[in-house]
């Protein structure tokens, strides 16, 4: 069974001209050990998205790096409006103009293109409000869960050290049949045979209780009791955590089971972790309950709630890291964009920094049903 599981970011504020040398030499050693990355890849990508926060995002920014497989994960974040001075947004994968940039400086069009060369995967998105940059160093993100997309920002107190928080997704199982797929000699040329296309998909996001170490024991608790069985009653699910997490201080979580031949997503959660199911300009709210898992209770009850997931539509589960209230007003097109971006935004506009905070962001690839 394919389980992906995100973690946490570091995050590295890029204000003067020395934090870009602090930030390529971090990424430096962040780098030694991914074998899909070639030698000064990762300092060269670091550094261009350093230097373009100092020079067109006034008064700078940061960047989130993190391991992903044998390779990173590098998204830099800004408040603008330095990149975008000349329009409202900017669609992913469109090369931007050359905008204002310090005297001597290059301008931003040098710097993305040398990004995007280097990496396996590269999106931007750009609105008034501010700018991300998507670099995925390597090689592209395994499609372990094929017709899915979906990312994560994880950020722990203070941007460094372990994260209380964790997120992961697994294979789900339905308890009515998947559509057979269409035999071979139906398909045309140049199509391709999608047989998971419905299969149902699971997703986790845990806070362990406080922060640091013991947090984040509390919370891969959690994550592996999700990962070692399969998926299909989210109740159950709910109980096994519980078991997990009774050896650590406990915690609180949100799971999902989203199964598209339904066209249902089913949502549990203990605690305050809370989420939306978005579908074009609607937003299904996603409940949290009180509780708390991995305690000398009994585990709390569960309630579960039952929303349409149709073509088109994308999850966001968030910790209480983020405050309530967050939307994605005054960001449009930021649902066509790579999951990893739109977490990164709500996290910019609504992350606490007096606690761990995370988001995760799920859609199906192409809308596909």
């Amino acid at each position: 069974m394919a389980a992906l599981s995100g973690s946490e970011h570091r995050r590295f504020v890029v204000e003067a001209e020395e934090d870009v040398g602090a930030l390529r030499r971090a990424v430096a050693r962040m780098a030694a050990d991914r074998r899909a990355l070639r030698p000064g890849v990762a300092e060269l990508v670091a550094t261009e998205l350093g230097t373009n926060l100092l020079r067109h995002a006034l008064p700078g920014g940061y960047v989130l790096a993190r391991q992903a497989g044998d390779g990173m994960e590098l998204l830099s974040v800004d408040r603008g409006p330095g990149t975008t001075a000349a329009a409202l947004t900017v669609p992913a994968g469109t090369a931007p103009s050359a905008g204002p940039s310090r005297p001597g400086g290059r301008g931003l069009n040098a710097g993305l293109s040398v990004i995007r060369r280097s990496a396996a995967e590269f999106e931007w998105y750009s609105t008034l409000n501010g700018t991300v940059v998507y670099a995925r160093l390597g090689a592209p993100e395994p499609d372990v869960h094929p017709g899915w997309r979906f990312g994560g920002v994880n950020v722990p107190l203070g941007g460094d050290g372990e994260s209380g928080d964790a997120w992961a997704v697994t294979p789900g199982e339905c308890r009515s049949p998947a559509p057979t797929p269409a035999p071979a000699s139906t398909v045309r040329s140049g199509e391709r045979l999608h047989p998971l296309r419905s299969r149902p998909l699971a997703a986790l996001l845990v806070d362990g209780l406080g922060h640091g170490p013991h947090a984040a024991a509390a919370a891969q608790a959690a994550v592996g009791a999700f990962e070692r069985v399969p998926v299909t009653d989210l109740d159950a699910l709910v109980r096994r955590a519980h078991e997990a997490m009774r050896s650590t201080r406990g915690g609180v979580l949100g799971t999902c089971l989203i199964d598209p031949g339904r066209g249902e997503l089913t949502y549990a959660a203990v605690g305050n972790i809370t989420g939306r199911v978005v579908t074009g300009g609607r937003s299904v709210h996603l409940l949290d309950r009180p509780g708390t898992l991995g305690t000398q209770l009994p585990v709390p009850s569960v309630r579960l709630q039952h929303c349409p997931w149709e073509p088109g539509s994308t999850l966001l589960l968030v910790s209480d890291g983020i405050r309530s209230g967050w939307n994605l007003d005054g960001h449009p097109r930021l649902l066509e964009q790579h999951p990893a971006i739109v977490a990164a935004v709500v996290h910019r506009d609504y992350g606490r920094p007096t606690d761990d905070a995370t988001v995760l962001v799920v859609r199906r690839a192409g809308g596909m049903p």
